[in-house]
């Protein structure tokens, strides 16, 4: 049956109010069609696509938004984690404090440090976040 594949994937990706109040409908329709018609056209497919999407969106939306209450202890986790990278960044780069307190160094230079600690401070955001992460409620852990 057409669209067996992406009602596996839904199930194992979407929250379960997800799937059926948004993906499982979608996926009805192509099948609904299909049968009327021997092949299945590429809009039906990419009409259940975007319904994918559209759940997976407002699943991911849904979890920031129930982390809302831990803002605090992640901005607190990703300072420690940015100190503790940036401090060993420094230490292995030989940018020492005499070539700090000097001002021993030219634009790139300036430039490159930047971009690296906001590499760190975007890294550290990422895996602060995934600790404060809400579980999944998916569609095959219910059954």
């Amino acid at each position: 049956m057409r669209g067996t594949w992406l009602c596996r994937l839904g199930r194992r990706a979407l929250h379960a109010e997800s799937f059926e109040l948004i993906l499982s409908p979608a996926i009805a329709d192509l099948q609904f069609e299909t049968a009327a018609s021997p092949s299945a056209r590429p809009q039906h497919y990419c009409a259940v696509l975007r319904a994918f999407a559209a759940a997976l969106w407002f699943d991911i939306c849904g979890d920031v938004f129930a982390m809302r209450n831990d803002v605090s202890m992640i901005g607190v986790l990703t300072a420690i984690q940015s100190s503790y990278y940036a401090f060993m960044l420094v230490l292995l780069s030989g940018f020492g404090t005499s070539r700090v307190a000097q001002m021993q160094f030219d634009e790139s230079v300036a430039v490159r440090g930047i971009s690296y600690f906001a590499g760190i401070a975007v890294t550290s955001i990422l895996t602060s976040s995934a600790c404060f992460w809400p579980p999944r409620r998916t569609a095959d852990a219910e059954e």
